[in-house]
Parts: C-alpha cells; sequence; structure tokens
C-alpha cells in the first residue's frame, strides 16, 4: 500500500468478552505478547479477557490493561505485514498503546503505567457520583453555553469524537442537568454505562498523583510522532509527552481535530488496531478517508491482501 498511513488505537468501552482469543490461540507474535501480558497481570485478567463476566471486564481497572494488551498484541502483527505509519494516535487510553507503538515507552512500562493509570482514576472520585452522556445533534460552541449555563458543576465536553457526537462528562447532577437543557436546545442524549467521569475535573486527583508516578519513567525519542487528544497535533518531543500523560486523564480529546489534522498532513489511509470498531466509525464520519479495522485474523488477513493488491 503505497498510501500515507495512520494507525489509531481504540479506549475504554471497546472491550468485550473473548477479545483477542483467535490471536492467542494463534503461532503468531501476536500470541507471544498477550501471553508475556497475562503473566504479567495474572491469570485473572485472561480468565476475564476471554470469558468475563460483562460487569467485571468493564471495571476500569481490568478494561484499560485488557485493551491495550489486545492492541498491542494485534500492532505486532501490523509491523510483520511492513507497515509503516506516519504517525501514530489514540483515543484516551488507546493514547498510552500509541505511546507504546511510537516506540517511547517499552510494553511493560505501558502495562504498569496504565495499571496505575486505571487505579488513579478509579479512584480520583466516586463512581456513583460520576457520569458521562453522549451527545448528539448540538454544535460545540452551542454545547459549551448550555454546559456554563447548568447551575451544577463540573460537566464539560469530554470527547469531541466525530461531526454531531461529543460526550460530556461530570457529577450525575450536573450530567442530569445538562442533559435536559440539552434536549431543550434539539439535541438527543446517551447515557454511557462508565465507571468514572473521565476526562473532566473530577479527574484531577487522578492526575496528580499520575504527574508524580511518571516522574520515574524514562521516554524515548519516538520513532513515529503522535498525535495527542489534548492538542490535536503531532508531538516528539520527550518532556512534552511525560507531560502530557497526567494532563490528558483531566482534558478533553480532540478526537474528530486529531483525525482532521492527519488528514491535513497527507494521510489518506487509517488503521484502527484493537478491539471493536468504534473509532473506524467515527472516522468514516469525519473525514472522506480509506479506513480499515484490525480486530480479529479475519480482518488481519483481509488487511493482508489488501497491502498485496496495493
Amino acid at each position: 500500500m503505497s498510501k500515507k498511513i495512520a494507525i489509531v488505537f481504540p479506549g475504554q468501552g471497546a472491550q468485550s468478552e473473548g477479545m483477542g482469543r483467535d490471536f492467542f490461540d494463534s503461532e503468531l507474535e501476536a500470541s507471544k505478547r498477550l501471553k508475556q501480558a497475562f503473566l504479567i497481570l495474572g491469570k485473572d485478567y485472561e480468565e476475564v479477557c476471554f470469558n468475563g463476566p460483562k460487569e467485571t471486564l468493564q471495571l476500569t481497572q481490568y478494561a484499560q490493561s485488557l485493551i491495550f494488551a489486545v492492541s498491542a498484541a494485534i500492532f505486532e502483527e501490523l509491523r510483520v505485514l511492513g507497515i509503516q505509519p506516519s504517525y501514530v494516535a489514540g483515543h484516551s487510553l488507546g493514547e498510552l498503546t500509541a505511546y507504546y507503538a511510537s516506540g517511547a515507552l517499552s510494553f511493560e512500562q505501558s502495562l504498569a503505567l496504565i495499571q496505575e493509570r486505571g487505579a488513579k482514576m478509579a479512584a480520583s472520585y466516586p463512581h456513583e457520583d460520576s457520569a458521562m452522556c453522549a451527545v448528539m445533534g448540538v454544535e460545540g460552541d452551542v454545547l459549551n453555553t448550555v454546559l456554563q449555563g447548568c447551575s451544577n458543576q463540573p460537566v464539560v465536553a469530554a470527547n469531541f469524537n466525530c461531526p454531531g457526537q461529543i460526550v460530556i462528562s461530570g457529577t450525575k447532577s450536573a450530567v442530569e442537568e445538562a442533559r435536559d437543557a440539552i434536549k431543550a436546545v434539539g439535541g438527543k442524549c446517551i447515557p454511557l454505562a462508565v465507571s468514572g467521569a473521565f476526562h473532566s475535573p473530577l479527574m484531577a486527583k487522578a492526575s496528580a498523583e499520575l504527574e508524580e508516578y511518571v516522574q520515574t519513567l524514562v521516554l524515548e525519542t519516538p520513532r513515529i510522532p503522535l498525535v495527542l487528544n489534548r492538542t490535536a497535533r503531532e508531538e516528539s518531543n520527550v518532556l512534552e509527552l511525560k507531560k502530557n500523560i497526567s494532563l490528558q486523564v483531566k482534558s478533553s480529546v480532540y478526537w474528530e481535530q486529531s483525525i482532521r489534522y492527519m488528514q491535513e498532513q497527507g494521510v489518506e489511509c487509517i488503521i484502527e488496531c484493537g478491539p471493536g470498531k468504534v473509532l473506524s466509525k467515527l472516522i468514516q464520519k469525519t473525514c472522506p478517508l480509506d479506513v480499515f479495522n484490525v480486530n480479529s485474523l479475519e480482518s488481519l488477513s483481509e488487511l493482508a491482501q489488501q497491502l498485496n493488491r496495493g
């Protein structure tokens, strides 16, 4: 494939029971990577990944580590195919998978960081008073005005996913008030099954604790530029990448803007690498790019055939 390529990685919410099982049972490099992950994480993570239950897999500490492990394992197969991306990026948690893919962090460092991140995010604010909600049919400027007018706070635009879809995040009472106000201006709201108010000020405690942890990490200069959620711009400076890790958990995810940025830089094809198809759908609603999703042996084979056809 001669087109300029970017590889992107999914975040929390992409998990599903049995994800990565076909790669695990294979003789491919992906199997070795998954087995390495389960050796580090423990047998219970392998059980939850392949057999659930869904309620346990949804918990932040399990979901984040396992989505990373499966995504990183599949990425090994893209390397085997000789795919050389011009950019990597990831949605929320997926950004740390992009750090790994770029060479900024090792596999072991990434997994340890993600476990710390998941634990600190889960403990940052009581999940029973946290909420997130997908908003459709309201432009960003209008939504921000609506949110600023809510008497209950905090509630913020957390994820700018694609045209017409923005996720809000905050306390339960604030999000409930915002839902009523959004409906009043013609928007539609869908509550999300999450265990925290991610990418909101309620993650300030997690951000501060992560900042301390990140000081212990040694990052390498990435071989592939990363497009960051917070800025929707590429970054290769190690100090900035290090600073970003803690800031990202309490900052908005500018995913739509990140995709548009990569398109402006000449990217013609984006490969989503990891469980689910969430990002592929968002990208297709954002830009007229070629989009491939690799989440199974079958989809990997389809991509290989496409590469052979040029």
